[in-house]
């Protein structure tokens, strides 16, 4: 009789387990989150997803490290949308606002972000640049400056001030010419500026100087190319300039490590802070040997600075999770955490001081960067602009064209191909 009153016990027992324990098991709520794998990011954002867990037993993150180009990633999200495992998180280049926000892809954050109360701690381009035609499809987490910076070393064998770096652009060309390094047959051995010989598949370096002295390039609000203004001509006249004196090794500009500056071959340029991050944990010694060039322009100072934003996928069927990992990101301590693994930039108020007082002379370059800074125009079309402009670049550069020409030319064909598609009237 108590063996059968045992037995009843124990079936009833794990009877009861299987039915509520493993039903809360089964319950646990997924969440797929893509993020950046490049530079040693991928370890950065999966310890933020663990941290996350830990304080949210009932929610499982499932990472996805992105490949370093955006070329990589759209691949990866048409084949997500065409087997409907489009991510619920998902880490967007600032460019896709426009171009997948556009197609739907993005739920809008308005009523979540206006009920957190971290938004008010938040920069203002943080909580602005995702905005797509009203609605707030991204959050900023990843300011992503390119820092105009040089060589204090080669500026003192030079006879240069180590200490001071150029004003303004002709002082920028002066610079180089005295930085410049060549052998006898004329061969540059040592850049006196990097100036990429290919801009394809990206704008960063062309963009920074034509809206230094200027130019929209593109016009957001008319919603239309804008690069054949004086500002833009100058801009590419001077850059061709400098390419055409041979102050500059060939490279591509997206291969941000394979820069002449990044390979020691450089005495100016301009930088991903994520390239600083890496030169620095494989030679610290660099970390004296560069200087920070404010950011500069005839008309007004500029730089490149991108952003990575937080986003829920449309589709997602799991969108209060989503926002509850997005919400974690963006605490102060996962900032903090992302600034001193990556030098990623915090965005908020409350960070700044702190930030700055760390390493005054990098991260009062990085906070200017990120205050004057703008990234890639947030349109349908941006990625149709980029191709004629990198057609206008490479015909100027190579003296096939004469900058205004090129981007006439560039204009023209980028207006003819948005009427074909609809996108333009």
């Amino acid at each position: 009789m108590k063996k059968q009153l045992f037995l009843v016990v124990v079936t009833v027992t794990v009877g009861f387990y299987l039915l509520f324990g493993g039903a809360a098991f089964a319950a646990k709520t997924k969440v797929t989150y893509w993020f950046p794998g490049e530079a040693g990011q991928e370890e950065v954002f999966a310890g933020s997803a663990k941290r996350f867990e830990a304080k949210n037993p009932d929610i499982e993150v499932v990472n996805t490290p992105l490949p370093p180009n955006s070329a990589d990633i759209n691949t990866r999200l048409n084949a997500a949308k065409l087997s409907n495992t489009y991510p619920d998180v998902f880490a967007a280049f600032l460019i896709y606002m426009g171009t997948r926000g556009s197609q739907g892809e993005f739920e809008p954050l308005d009523s979540y972000v206006a009920k957190w109360s971290g938004k008010n701690d938040l920069y203002d381009s943080a909580l602005k640049l995702g905005v797509y035609k009203g609605q707030l499809l991204g959050l900023g987490y990843f300011p992503a400056p390119v820092l105009p910076v040089y060589r204090k070393d080669y500026f003192q064998e030079a006879g240069l001030d180590p200490n001071q770096p150029p004003k303004n652009w002709q002082e920028l060309h002066e610079f180089a010419k005295k930085l410049v390094k060549r052998d006898s047959a004329g061969n540059v051995l040592r850049s006196g500026i990097d100036i990429p010989s290919t801009t394809a598949p990206d704008l960063i370096y062309m963009e920074t100087l034509m809206r230094a002295n200027g130019s929209k390039v593109f016009d957001e609000e008319k919603d239309e190319p804008a690069w054949t203004d004086k500002g833009a001509i100058e801009a590419l006249d001077f850059i061709a300039t400098l390419w055409k004196e041979k102050l500059s090794m060939p490279h591509s500009n997206f291969q941000w490590m394979e820069h002449p500056f990044a390979k020691g071959n450089s005495a100016q340029g301009w930088v991903m802070t994520t390239v600083l991050t890496t030169l620095f944990k494989n030679d610290p010694s660099w970390k004296q040997k560069i200087g920070f060039t404010p950011p500069m322009g005839p008309v007004r100072p500029y730089t490149f600075c991108g952003y990575r934003l937080f986003t829920i996928g449309k589709d997602s069927k799991v969108k209060d999770a989503a926002w509850k990992l997005i919400e974690f990101m963006m605490e102060p301590e996962e900032m903090w955490d992302r600034y001193t693994k990556l030098l990623i930039p915090p965005v908020r108020n409350s960070l700044k001081e702190r930030f700055i007082q760390v390493d005054p002379a990098m991260n009062k370059a990085l906070a200017d960067a990120v205050t004057w800074g703008k990234g890639k125009a947030p349109l349908a079309w941006t990625s149709i602009g980029d191709k004629y402009l990198g057609q206008a670049y490479e015909e100027a550069i190579n003296g096939k064209k004469t900058a205004e020409q090129a981007l006439k030319d560039a204009d023209r064909g980028a207006r003819g191909e948005l009427k074909r598609l609809g996108l333009m009237k």
